[in-house]
């Protein structure tokens, strides 16, 4: 049986994984190099909400399969944590004392605001009096001022991509299945791949049109350009909002295979067209935009 190692680790959601975390992470990373201890990340797989209060639970930034890949990426070990009716009950003192006696947690770095145990009204002094009493190095990592999931969630519902980016460190991504549509645009000359996102917890842009990239099943990135919301010019009886990326120079059949849109920019709202042929105008417009900024990102 492999003897297990003293770690030096991290706790919380990640959702995201953004730059406010990765400045945890790569505090983790830096003590593991400096220490010798192995550096772990014990995240939870879905949110606490989930179990406390399914009705107030935030859609997703990303799925935990993508942020494991990131955690691997950075140089991470996993550990999931599926949040249950016990976790539930555990104070912080309860999380710290499993942490360092039974996963041999040496030092341990939370986020400025992590908050875990029920007790959430306990501060950092309060949790490293405890610690201190069991021999764990409790370290808070530095703030980094307006960065959160809370806040990159509205601002992508807003509909303001650029600033949510900026935060994320990366574009905001959508991956899924492309599934078959009415195949109206390629009557009017700007064929779509209509998306079916792999996770229906995930968060949805705001309504309108978008500069973007689509990586096909190649691995090829492509210039796009997206609409999302419910095509008020082109009535087909769809009451849900629709993801259709119209993929630059490419013609290949993409039914039922799987792609990712990454989002540049907002564009424009959505809004309805008094002909086919005005909505083509536009659509020419927005391609020229497109190209153009996605020039800008790529330079």
């Amino acid at each position: 049986m492999k003897k297990e190692c003293h770690k030096v680790a991290t706790i919380g959601t990640f959702d995201g994984v953004h730059c406010g975390h990765r400045i945890v992470l790569e505090q983790v990373l830096s003590i593991a190099s400096s220490t010798g201890l192995a550096p772990f990340v014990y995240a939870f797989a879905e949110h606490p909400l989930e179990i406390i209060d399914p009705s107030r639970v935030p859609p997703k930034l990303m799925t935990f399969e993508a942020q494991c890949r990131k955690f691997e990426q950075l140089g991470l070990n996993i550990h999931p944590i599926r949040f249950n009716e016990e976790l539930r009950n555990m104070t912080s003192s309860d999380y710290m004392q499993e942490l360092h006696d039974r996963h041999l947690v040496d030092t341990l770095v939370i986020g400025y605001d992590n908050k875990f145990g029920h007790d959430r009204d306990s501060s950092f002094e309060d949790y490293q009096r405890f610690a201190g009493k069991i021999g764990l190095n409790l370290i808070k990592a530095e703030e980094l001022p307006d960065v959160s999931s809370t806040i990159i969630r509205r601002l992508i519902t807003e509909g303001k991509i650029e600033e949510a980016n900026k935060k994320l460190g990366y574009l905001y991504p959508l991956h899924g299945i492309v599934e078959h549509g009415k195949e109206l645009g390629q009557t009017i000359g700007f064929p779509t791949a209509n998306l079916l996102p792999d996770d229906h917890k995930k968060l949805i842009p705001a309504n309108g049109v978008y500069a973007a990239f689509a990586i096909t099943p190649d691995g090829q990135r492509h210039g796009a350009m997206v609409n999302i919301g419910h095509r008020p010019t082109i009535r087909d009886g769809r009451t849900y909002r629709s993801i259709e990326a119209n993929i630059f120079d490419f013609n290949d059949n993409l039914y039922g295979k799987p792609i990712t849109l990454e989002f540049v920019c907002l564009m424009r709202q959505e809004r309805p067209f008094k002909s086919i042929d005005e909505l083509k105008t536009q659509l020419v417009a927005d391609k020229e935009n497109a190209i153009k900024i996605l020039s800008n990102e790529n330079s």
